[in-house]
């Protein structure tokens, strides 16, 4: 891992997520400010009084006192964060933006360089902006890490996916948005703890709002380890020092392979009994600088769902999408979906 990069935030306006990017920092060992253009410190103050004062920065500090600063922003010629060598530089600053509107042009006009997390489609809604914050820090902490692999047919490497176990609406909400974003038209949960499928209503409409994206349905399917099964691989994801690192295991087998993030803060993945899912099981982990940390589901599964993306890729230009011919295991899938699950339609939810 290199030097620790800053974390700025520009123009965040939920305390929460200001909350959730200083426990993303932390994850990384890095710093994080904040400047403040549309009432952070208010609502922080309101929100958390009990956590002292936001670190802030302001333009002039931000300008004279980092190099280089990277913008983290879909903006015209960025560059893939997979792959980015950062510049070196006394005091590197990695600048994320507004909830809805992005970064401020002024601080645009200061970064000396742009990086984005390519997503399946501009049509669909950003990543949540402290889960953006996570992959940003992950990839540029590793000094860029492995190129968006160029496939023929990318979409036959897509694994399916497992969230197993959150325990908070909000955290997975997010997380099905991230999935979401990278790509993912279902994915499969495991609802034990209650918050997705059988909440009351204020629970269920606040994880379906984190949850939203663009124009697109996703297909959310209840499943148990009991019920789902059957896959020729399962990799197990988790933060602890334990199998392959994220970024040397096969993460793109197709949907003959399972993908499960387990929720840490409320499940042990060591108790579990994953041979229900597949003879195959391989325990993979993320590589964090700090062992010690404020555990955030959206996090965690941001980053893994990003590496996978990375590693199932995209197609290759000039290359037209063949006819999509379902593989017999497909179509089993898709009887399970076609008899339970839901379609989430953001649009028409609360912003987040």
């Amino acid at each position: 891992m290199r030097e620790a990069i800053t974390l700025v935030g520009d123009g965040i306006e939920n305390p929460w997520n200001a909350l959730t990017m200083l426990h993303a920092a932390a994850m990384f060992d890095a710093p994080c400010v904040f400047r403040d253009r549309k009432g952070l410190v208010a609502s922080w103050e309101e929100v958390q009084p009990a956590r002292g004062s936001l670190p802030l920065v302001s333009y002039t500090e931000l300008a004279d006192g980092y190099s280089p600063v990277v913008a983290l922003d879909n903006l015209d010629g960025a560059a893939d964060v997979y792959g980015y060598k950062l510049p070196r530089g006394p005091r590197a600053a990695l600048l994320v933006g507004n909830e809805r509107r992005g970064l401020a042009q002024d601080v645009i006009g200061l970064a000396t360089e742009s990086v984005q997390i390519p997503l399946v489609s501009r049509n669909l809604s950003s990543l949540n902006v402290a889960a953006a914050s996570a992959v940003g820090l992950y990839y540029l902490s590793r000094g860029g890490g492995g190129s968006m692999q160029l496939r023929a047919q990318p979409e036959r490497r897509r694994p399916e996916v497992l969230m197993l176990g959150a325990a908070d609406h909000w955290e997975l909400g997010s997380s099905i948005r991230s999935a979401a974003a990278f790509g993912w038209e279902r994915l499969w949960v495991d609802d034990r703890a209650g918050v997705w499928f059988g909440p009351d209503r204020a629970t269920r409409s606040e994880g379906r709002a984190a949850a939203r994206r663009g124009r697109n349905p996703s297909r959310v399917i209840p499943a148990t380890l009991k019920r789902l099964g059957g896959f020729a691989e399962v990799c197990v994801i988790t933060t602890r020092h334990t199998g392959v690192p994220l970024h040397r295991a096969n993460l793109a087998g197709g949907q003959r392979q399972l993908i499960v993030v387990p929720d840490e803060g409320a499940v042990d993945p060591h108790a579990e009994d994953w041979r229900r899912l597949g003879p195959d099981v391989r325990l993979v982990h993320l590589e964090l600088p700090c062992e010690e940390f404020t555990y955030h589901y959206r996090l965690i599964a941001t980053i893994a769902l990003a590496e996978i993306a990375r590693q199932v890729g995209r197609r290759t230009r000039g290359v037209t999408r063949p006819p999509r011919t379902a593989p017999l295991y497909d179509s089993a899938l898709q009887v399970l979906e076609e008899k339970q699950g839901e379609m989430v339609y953001p649009e028409d939810l609360d912003t987040y």
